[in-house]
């Protein structure tokens, strides 16, 4: 019989895809193993230290999920493992907040793996809406608001809780990109980050830049995306020249990257 695999095996595939995703480069404004990125505050061995500190937090959320029902109980359950998971991160990073995007993505990922006991994509992406469209009134009540939420009020675009709200469409279109592929080259990942570039409105880069800056960001990168050598393209320069003028850092997209990494690699095992 073929089951999902256990809350730690769980943990340690989130963990491992966020450092996959630290270490992936070249990543235009985001930090990898080779560059800072649009960071003077982050770098390589921060990010791994941050998705390091996040395994508790992975851990609890798969197992809460194992035994509950897809719920307002347990909707707030993760929520409120995930908010210990923040303030883990940043004891880890001394304040430098590094993965709080991604504990929301890959939490709600993990929450509805082990909760459904499935690896067919299009259940998880499923019930990851239908568990993230539930409202968790903790949430609602926190006075704090951050730099997405502010994005998104200016603009009227979509963020991170949209996203998982919605199935994670981007996600989505980027597992398309290599579904059936059991190695995936440089260039298969890269063709991936930039549809991804190219079409998440990234309320980080609005926040660094404005909605103008974005829009052109995401132009380069539907060029970058068709060239047959990804990285050697003008286009590509282009954009790792914009996020050094500007100083933006893509980081929702990461999350989403990460998400499509752990997605795609995610393991079964057999009884």
């Amino acid at each position: 019989m073929i089951k999902v695999s256990t809350a730690e095996t769980l943990a340690t595939q989130a963990v491992n895809a966020l450092k996959w995703e630290a270490n992936f480069s070249p990543k235009p404004g985001l930090v990898t193993k080779n560059s800072n990125g649009a960071h003077n505050d982050m770098n390589i061995s921060l990010f791994i230290k941050s998705a390091d500190s996040l395994y508790d937090t992975f851990l609890k959320i798969a197992d809460v999920s194992r035994t509950e029902p897809i719920s307002v109980d347990l909707r707030e359950k993760i929520g409120a493992i995930g908010r210990d998971g923040e303030q883990a991160m940043l004891t880890a990073t001394q304040g430098v907040n590094t993965h709080k995007g991604a504990i929301w993505a890959l939490g709600i990922l993990v929450a509805v793996i082990s909760n459904q006991q499935t690896t067919n994509i299009k259940t998880i992406l499923q019930k990851s809406s239908e568990l993230a469209s539930i409202a968790d009134q903790y949430v609602q009540s926190h006075p704090k608001r951050t730099y997405g939420m502010q994005a998104k009020k200016k603009y009227k675009v979509l963020g991170a809780r949209e996203e998982a709200a919605n199935g994670f469409p981007h996600v989505a279109s980027s597992l398309k990109l290599i579904d059936g592929e059991v190695t995936i080259t440089q260039q298969q990942w890269l063709r991936v980050l930039c549809t991804l570039y190219a079409s998440v409105d990234d309320t980080n880069v609005i926040h660094r830049s404005n909605l103008e800056v974005l829009r052109a960001f995401q132009s380069t990168a539907k060029q970058a995306f068709k060239a047959p050598i990804v990285k050697e393209s003008s286009a590509f320069q282009e954009l790792t020249q914009m996020t050094k003028t500007y100083q933006i850092s893509p980081g929702g997209c990461a999350d989403l990257f990460a998400a499509t990494y752990f997605l795609h690699n995610l393991i079964i095992e057999e009884d």
